[in-house]
């Protein structure tokens, strides 16, 4: 791969200051403006004057950006390649997964199905001829030139065993708060059923209090009803016969007189006789 011209080091501080802000410059922007920001400090704190013109520009390599490493921004001095074909610094992505065990550096959310490095020793091989070429030059990030273990492979393995350990070990601490909570909830909705049934059955002990008070008020009603017609009833049969016996009377009498009408006729018919 090739990486797009890069501009000098040696540029101006205010440009870098009006760029990046205190304290906001990345690890590659300090790279890329570092040296044209101390070149021009250097004079004010030896109390010199600013020189009126902008020196040449500095004859500083350009660090290639294909050989850098996404996480530490510093050329790479021990590469290695993960499942997903993206190389970093072994020491960076170490020291990453360290915190956050099989995460994706370049920050896509996805989880890497395995820690597996693989030591890249086309990369390795790149930066050393970049060394080679550039011998007097110590690239931005790195203490020395030398002095470097870059692991093999087997050291690496055992890096990898001990971070898939670390990540199985979050995930059975993750598994076990997951059941965790899952447990509190099923409590909670066991709890919450049980207010819920108590409820229900005070509910239905008012209802049936009610259905019962209203029955039993019903049922008074009805039988102060039934009395009140009874007592009618009685009022009227009585009334009935007292009709019936004064009716009775006066038939009784009617006949009486009827046969003392008769027995005085025949009284007078047969005294004529």
């Amino acid at each position: 791969r090739s990486s797009p011209p890069l501009p000098s080091r040696n540029l101006s501080p205010g440009f870098a200051q009006l760029l990046f802000p205190r304290g906001s410059m990345s690890g590659w922007a300090q790279w890329l403006f570092g040296r044209g920001t101390a070149a021009a400090a250097a004079p004010a704190a030896a109390g010199a004057e600013a020189p009126e013109a902008p020196g040449p520009l500095s004859s500083a390599p350009v660090e290639p950006m294909d050989l850098m490493c996404p996480i530490s921004a510093c050329l790479f001095r021990d590469p290695v390649m993960l499942v997903s074909g993206h190389t970093f610094e072994r020491a960076s992505i170490v020291e990453f997964w360290r915190r956050r065990p099989l995460a994706n550096p370049l920050g896509t959310g996805e989880r890497l199905r395995s820690a597996q490095m693989i030591v890249n020793y086309g990369y390795r091989s790149q930066v050393d001829a970049w060394l080679q070429r550039h011998p007097d030059y110590t690239p931005e990030g790195w203490s020395s030139r030398g002095g470097v273990h870059r692991c093999t492979q087997e050291e690496l393995d055992r890096q990898t065993a001990e971070i898939e350990s670390a990540a199985r070990d979050l995930d059975d601490k993750a598994a076990a708060e997951a059941a965790a909570e899952e447990e509190e909830a099923r409590r909670e909705l066991a709890s919450e059923a049980s207010r819920a049934e108590r409820e229900i059955g005070r509910l239905q002990a008012q209802m049936t209090a009610e259905r019962d008070d209203a029955l039993e008020r019903e049922r008074q009603f009805c039988q102060r009803r039934l009395g009140e017609m009874s007592a009618q009833f009685e009022e009227q049969m009585v009334s009935l016969r007292r009709c019936q016996a004064a009716a009775a009377a006066a038939e009784l009498e009617e006949a009486g007189q009827r046969d003392r009408r008769g027995g005085s006729r025949l009284e007078g018919e047969l005294g004529g006789a």
